[in-house]
């Protein structure tokens, strides 16, 4: 016991200082300052800035669980970027913590400290427990249910029912998505007809509406916000895309030295994964239900999020992270129980550390769309700045971080395209923030003397080299500075 509680606790120390690495020095994105500067304007700001309504379509999607401790987090600790992100490391070092105590009453000791050890370096959960978004609260509420799950499917006891029915429904006001996981976990009572447990299931069935109902009459306003979202509707590939992302990073990675040994990885652990669970299957095992358990878990979810979304595209990645930790619970029964030979389980071992390592480096230093380094360009603008400047972003993606790293500066953005893919900035949402969209050019610019004009290169390369609001500004002010920082792109225009 002693041995895997220090061992245990170097893991999570492992785990801390990996988590901690480039915490504040890589610049918050898009996401990550809209939850800071949403969260910070309190609950019932944040209440009409999501639920209000137009045309019986809610402002956002997003339910309030994570903003509103973000906001309380930010209360006491304050708004930089490392501490705003803390509070994702420290929901993924508790999910860690779970992780070892699902798997060990899955399997064993040895099983759990691999699986704790697997998800402390894995790229995947480094990333989301980094982030300053509800990605790693989503997946510390959903281990808790799964681990409560079992406790109640093996003890049949009320309260651990209850217990279950509570965390589920949190999980649902953490992200909605979860509903795909929960739909995967109160299947098996009913497939395997087990009435007694069915009982259980449905009084924490009973007790997760209860405390989602409030939210839930709000949820068909919410999937009409998504009618025509940004999330593309995704194809087969995905799934091997989000089976290799589990292993590694949610970026793209270019490198091909990386994806040779990524993919080989990823394929020789499931080519080894599947054979070695049919052989515990065919031989039934003791282990076999277990393992049964967290694959079921690792991989239903997974695919009726896949499904559902060729009807109304709702598949997110990051969403999956749950399942990516069941996934870390099956590699730890590869690991530790499925007697591989020492030369196969050392092999599997370096490829699996080679691609941390690799993923994890491309990760650390991504500092292009859509994470460049907008506290620069903050800082390089201030320094130049004179009266009557003002600067006009494109589109929300730079104004957001830049107004988030100094608001002292008059910022404008133009609004998306009305009714395009990337129009989710509702304008009740706008109030709630108090950063209005201009329709165009000419209102973005207020007259001003001197006009600093941020755009991404990608959105230039989309729009077929040369953005039309540049056409406008080349009309009515003469370029006077063009500078880059990596693919954002700032062009300073002075009156005529």
């Amino acid at each position: 016991m002693r041995f895997s509680l220090r061992c245990m606790t170097l893991i999570l120390l492992m785990a801390l200082v990996l988590r901690l690495v480039a915490l504040g020095t890589r610049s918050l994105w898009y996401d990550e300052t809209f939850a800071v500067l949403f969260s910070e304007k309190g609950l019932n700001a944040m209440l009409y800035g999501t639920l209000t309504q137009t045309q019986g379509i809610a402002a956002d999607v997003h339910p309030l669980l994570y903003y509103t401790t973000l906001d309380g987090w930010m209360g006491v600790f304050g708004e930089s970027p490392i501490l705003v992100r803390l509070l994702s490391v420290f929901f993924g070092l508790i999910s860690l913590a779970l992780l070892f105590r699902l798997t060990r009453d899955l399997f064993d000791v040895r099983t759990a400290l691999l699986a704790a050890l697997i998800g402390a370096i894995a790229p995947f959960e480094i990333q989301y427990s980094q982030e300053a978004r509800m990605y790693a609260l989503l997946a510390l509420l959903l281990l808790g249910t799964t681990w409560c799950f079992l406790r109640a499917w093996r003890t049949n006891k009320a309260l651990w029912w209850l217990v279950f029915g509570v965390l589920a429904g949190l999980a649902m006001y953490a992200q909605q998505l979860a509903a795909f996981y929960l739909f995967a976990i109160g299947l098996p009572p009913l497939l395997l007809r087990r009435r007694d447990r069915i009982v259980g299931l449905v009084l924490g069935i009973g007790m997760a509406l209860v405390i989602y109902f409030p939210w839930l009459i709000n949820l068909p306003a919410q999937l009409g916000k998504i009618g025509d979202y940004w999330i593309p509707r995704p194809t087969p590939v995905q799934l091997l895309q989000t089976l290799w992302s589990f292993l590694s990073v949610e970026l793209p990675v270019a490198n091909p030295a990386i994806l040779v040994v990524s993919i080989t990885s990823l394929v020789l652990i499931l080519e080894l994964l599947l054979l070695r669970a049919f052989d515990a299957f065919r031989r039934r095992s003791r282990d076999s239900a277990p393992l049964a358990f967290a694959l079921y878990l690792a991989i239903i979810p997974v695919g009726l999020m896949w499904l559902v979304s060729q009807w109304k595209p709702v598949y997110l990645t990051r969403a999956l992270l749950p399942s990516a930790l069941m996934f870390y619970i099956a590699l730890g029964w590869l690991m530790a129980r499925s007697r591989l030979p020492r030369p196969l389980f050392v092999f599997i071992a370096v490829m699996f550390g080679l691609t941390v390592v690799s993923t994890l480096s491309i990760y650390y230093t991504w500092d292009t769309f859509p994470r460049p380094p907008f506290e620069v360009a903050d800082i390089y603008i201030a320094g130049q700045w004179q009266a009557g400047d003002r600067i006009v972003h494109a589109n929300k993606i730079t104004a957001l971080p830049m107004i988030y790293y100094n608001r002292s500066l008059p910022q404008s953005y133009l609004r998306d395209a009305p009714g395009s893919p990337e129009d989710t900035l509702a304008t009740a949402t706008q109030q709630t923030l108090g950063l209005f969209a201009d329709d165009n050019i000419n209102n973005a610019t207020k007259g001003s003397s001197r006009v600093w004009f941020v755009i991404f290169q990608e959105q230039i390369a989309q729009q077929g080299g040369q953005s039309p609001d540049q056409d406008w500004l080349n009309a009515n002010y003469q370029l006077a500075e063009q500078v880059a920082f990596n693919d954002l792109q700032i062009y300073r225009y002075d009156l005529k």
